[in-house]
């Protein structure tokens, strides 16, 4: 039995045991994402847009998500209404900031390990990278969404006389209760999975000036700085949007 085999199985029975049936449903849910983001891919080399291609993909794994696991009711009804504008929204700049900082393509540190490889794989660079981050902030957007808006149907059924001000005075103390643990874990996420490549550019006596202006540090830090102006927009659009559907 390999280690692999062993650690997904670890995994089961820990969603088993703290979430029973609906921890298996997680886990079905994480195995469609993954078979959507496997189509997705394949799209690519079909010849489709990457940046059409990865919203309409991070749509459905948003429905996917939030429908599949909690159902539908108007807390997921609202998060996945926020999380589709702010995946809508956020195009744009990602696209403007990749083109204006140049983040398209392989940073030099990685490109030295792949110099043996051809680059010309017929997809725009642009298009990928702009994909690559529009991926990265899916997940915490649908995350941050369900939490606001599960929060506040239930502050809402346990104290229903609360004004509407008050209401949307708790969903925001929610949000901003969040919002930091949500930045941390995506600073750290980043740190963890570049942190090799990390040490051996610090190992290359890079200047402060190089270090700061590395392709490498600078589409982390951006996938980073995207993340968190997409949380941050995702509050007060969650908040307004269940709002407005519990007052029709």
């Amino acid at each position: 039995m390999s280690v692999n085999l062993v650690l997904l199985l670890v995994l089961i029975l820990l969603f088993w045991f703290f979430q029973k049936k609906r921890g298996l449903l997680t886990l079905i849910t994480l195995g469609i994402n993954l078979a959507m983001l496997f189509f997705m891919i394949l799209g690519f080399n079909l010849g489709f847009s990457p940046i059409i291609l990865t919203v309409i993909t991070s749509i459905l794994i948003s429905a996917n998500n939030l429908f599949n696991i909690n159902g539908f009711n108007p807390s997921t009804k609202s998060a996945f209404l926020s999380s589709t504008f702010i995946i809508l929204l956020m195009v744009f700049p990602i696209f403007f900031t990749t083109s204006l900082l140049h983040l398209q393509g392989i940073p030099l540190e990685g490109l030295m390990e792949m110099d043996m490889y051809s680059l010309h794989i017929g997809i725009s660079f642009v298009d990928l990278s702009v994909s690559v981050l529009l991926m990265t902030v899916i997940g915490a957007i649908n995350d941050i969404a369900i939490s606001i808006t599960s929060s506040m149907i239930e502050i809402k059924e346990q104290l229903p006389d609360l004004s509407l001000s008050e209401w949307k005075s708790s969903g925001l103390t929610v949000g901003k209760d969040v919002l930091g643990p949500t930045i941390n874990t995506l600073i750290f996420a980043a740190i963890g999975s570049q942190f090799a490549l990390l040490i051996w550019v610090f190992d290359l006596n890079y200047s402060l000036t190089q270090l700061v202006n590395s392709k490498l540090i600078v589409t982390e830090w951006v996938a980073i700085i995207f993340s968190g102006i997409s949380i941050a927009i995702t509050i007060p659009i969650t908040i307004f949007l269940l709002i407005k559907q519990v007052k029709n």
